[in-house]
């Protein structure tokens, strides 16, 4: 058995090496795909532009529009009226903006912070925008209130609360921790399940898939032989993009490094079950990768990675639970931010060990009844 399977892994890299693109493909493809989407998550948004109507032009209107620009995510420049925000607003030439009503300072002065109006208007068809817009402006005006209430001139009190936060795992609030790890996962997962989807088919599409089919070697053997090209390849892949993320985009590593390489061998044997099964299915090669391409698009859906499963219906919940990217982006990201131990996310391996049985069962019988026919 060992001998069979030896000379159909042999098989597997004298093809990959025989074909001049697809190695170079699969390894720089990725990585260069890695490094686009993670540099332009990684960076944050600064710089919005932001239409300012400031009706009041007093010191206190013009010292909060510094504030505004001190923060660096608004970047904002002056109108004449409110058809110029509206105007602005619907062309996309202003993400954001302010309006400061007449009398600001006056107000601030009589009353304090509370009773002086401001007004943030934001384009709520960019939501990830309009979001980091509401949150910072929100941020902006508290602390120049706060400012203010301190300010032995301001007749405001001081406030009664005194909140201390703290922020675990992730100190810095960096969005790019929980995204870049969510995209090597995702990019892991589909690389592993399109190389692998090809395998089967490509002999089905060259016609040897019936040679090999009479041959001695059975349905095991073959899923065997055809998984090492695809894992060898996946998994350096994987580290490859790893060290990218860990050393170019400094996102924290916490845990234990050889237990995340055995973890994630795992979970690229199980993702490489699911190519092979739609390879067993597929008819030619690009069939395999269509019907891969599909089945990627739903794990993203279902993962966590596009939209919080905990916020999904309960039955969509319990969908979610059948793809092994969804328990992986788990165990990864405790891995990586948390330092968690396998203590802490051995459900979500056994739940990935689990699912890697079913679909390899399921890959041997679909192989076993093409044999059979």
């Amino acid at each position: 058995m060992l001998f069979r399977i030896w000379n159909l892994i042999r098989k597997e890299f004298i093809q990959l090496f025989r074909d001049r693109l697809l190695a170079p493909f699969v390894l720089l493809g990725p990585l260069s795909e890695l490094l686009m989407v993670a540099w332009s998550t990684s960076q944050g948004i600064y710089h919005l532009p932001t239409a300012v109507l400031d009706l009041d032009m007093s010191p206190a209107s013009r010292a909060i529009v510094v504030a505004m620009e001190n923060a660096r995510t608004f970047d904002p420049y002056y109108v004449s009226s409110l058809d110029d925000i509206t105007s602005d607003i619907t062309t996309g030439h202003a993400m954001a903006a302010w309006v400061i009503p007449a009398g600001f300072q006056a107000h601030l002065l009589e009353s304090g912070v509370d009773s002086a109006p401001m007004e943030l208007i934001v384009d709520g068809a960019d939501v990830v925008a309009a979001q980091t817009a509401v949150e910072v402006g929100e941020g902006v005006v508290a602390s120049y209130g706060a400012r203010l209430t301190t300010s032995p001139q301001s007749p405001a009190p001081s406030s009664p609360l005194d909140m201390s936060l703290r922020v675990w795992f992730n100190e810095e609030m960096k969005e790019s921790n929980y995204m870049i790890p969510s995209e090597l996962g995702f990019i892991a997962a589909a690389i592993a399940a399109m190389v692998a989807s090809m395998m089967i088919a490509r002999e089905r599409e060259l016609g040897t898939l019936e040679q090999l089919m009479v041959t001695p070697i059975s349905s095991f053997e073959l899923v065997v032989g055809k998984s090492v090209l695809a894992i060898a390849l996946g998994y350096t892949e994987f580290l490859l993009m790893l060290g990218m993320v860990v050393w170019f985009f400094d996102v924290p590593m916490r845990g234990s490094l050889p237990l995340l390489m055995i973890v994630a061998l795992i979970y690229m044997l199980v993702e490489l079950g699911w190519g092979l099964m739609i390879s067993a299915v597929a008819r030619n090669q690009m069939q395999a990768l269509l019907i891969a391409f599909a089945v990627i698009m739903v794990m993203v859906i279902f993962s966590g990675y596009a939209f919080p499963v905990e916020t999904m219906p309960p039955f969509m919940q319990s969908i979610a639970n059948i793809f092994p990217l969804k328990h992986w982006l788990t165990i990864f990201r405790g891995i990586l931010l948390k330092g968690a131990g396998i203590d802490v996310f051995w459900r979500e391996l056994l739940a990935i060990l689990g699912l890697g049985v079913v679909i390899y069962t399921g890959t041997i019988l679909l192989l076993r009844q093409k044999k059979l026919e």
